[in-house]
């Protein structure tokens, strides 16, 4: 039988300020400016506010940059998203998760909704909390016993499930031992700006044309100027061998922050000059110097020039990927984001696969 009234609980969520559009992260631990600094925020803003002007201060920069707010309860640290979704990301949960656990409800406007539970480093169930049969992660089931009882969608004959969100919240509740309550939200918040942590590179050639399509790689790996699928264009390229579609790639970044006088960091000259040298490719501290410099972006009043140095370090970050073709292939979808001569790009490739 379901345990209704153990869901049913959580129904003055939609009562509350959060009831349209939340992420609600839960972290097994108390220190705030360490767990915050893990969710990208800039810890030296933190400022201590209500959660009504934590509200306001997040709705007001919510085109800029995410706003978080925390606070403790018992064991474990709520990270409070006012419409917010940081704590429902990949990137996020596997840096927040190290050395302890995590678990994250999110969900929006649109009746979106994400479960995450992450431990250690490793994302082990994520899903949607109408499709909960439908888990990802390194551990999809890891929650399964955990979980039984709970009146979910499909449980048993004829059996619609429960409010997607107040289920979300007593799954939680199962797993930290600590239920949400309204006086959660009473008292201030430690509330800090967010430079969010750049998307994970793409995990393959094919992930990367299904998400942004032929038309944005923008180059025909050919003298002539003929149509050619992304069947195809994999094949061209792929034909190549990983160290002419790693030089490939390298060439295209290079000459992208020429363009741009983009490389005037030491950490920008160090991993191009790395991938040069054919060293080990590391995203990490070039992906450090995209995140900061795009939240610097959103600090003063900038130009078309400041832009587009940003796209050209994130043209150099695809460039590390540790699969040559996906790297390829990126940094020339990053590229094409620029008023950069497609030509030029065409013939960088070229030559360097030739």
């Amino acid at each position: 039988m379901s345990n209704t009234g153990e869901v049913e609980r959580f129904g003055w969520v939609h009562r509350s300020t959060v009831q349209d559009a939340a992420c609600l992260t839960f972290v097994r631990g108390t220190g705030l400016d360490a767990i915050a600094g893990r969710f990208g925020a800039i810890t030296e803003h933190r400022r201590p506010l209500d959660f009504d002007e934590y509200c306001e201060e997040a709705f007001a920069h919510q085109d800029r940059y995410p706003v978080i707010g925390l606070r403790s309860a018992g064991d474990w640290t709520l990270v409070a998203e006012d419409g917010g979704f940081q704590g429902s990301r990949p990137e996020v949960l596997r840096r927040v998760s190290r050395g302890t656990e995590v678990v994250s409800a999110f969900w929006n406007v649109n009746g979106l909704t994400q479960f995450s539970h992450a431990v250690d480093g490793e994302v082990r169930t994520s899903f949607e909390a109408l499709m909960p049969a439908f888990r990802q992660g390194t551990r999809p089931d890891g929650l399964e016993e955990v979980r039984a009882g709970l009146p979910w969608a499909g449980s048993g004959p004829g059996e619609r499930g429960a409010d997607t969100i107040e289920l979300m919240l007593a799954l939680a509740a199962r797993v930290t031992g600590e239920p949400l309550t309204p006086e959660w939200f009473e008292g201030d918040f430690a509330t800090y700006p967010v430079a969010a942590w750049p998307l994970d590179l793409p995990s393959s050639p094919e992930a990367l044309l299904d998400e942004v399509g032929l038309d944005q790689i923008g180059i025909r790996p050919a003298a002539e100027d003929f149509e050619v699928d992304s069947a195809e264009l994999l094949d061209l390229v792929r034909n190549a061998g990983p160290a002419r579609c790693r030089r490939a790639a390298v060439s295209v970044a290079r000459h992208v922050l020429d363009l741009t006088a983009g490389h005037d960091q030491l950490v920008v000259a160090a991993t191009l000059r790395g991938l040069e040298n054919g060293a080990e490719p590391d995203a990490t501290a070039i992906g450090e110097v995209v995140r900061l410099r795009r939240w610097e972006l959103h600090r003063a009043p900038v130009t078309s020039v400041d832009r587009a140095r940003v796209r050209a370090l994130e043209v150099l970050r695809q460039a590390t990927n540790r699969d040559p073709l996906t790297a390829l292939l990126g940094a020339l979808a990053e590229a094409g984001r620029l008023r950069i001569e497609r030509r030029d790009l065409t013939d960088l490739v070229t030559a360097a696969l030739g």
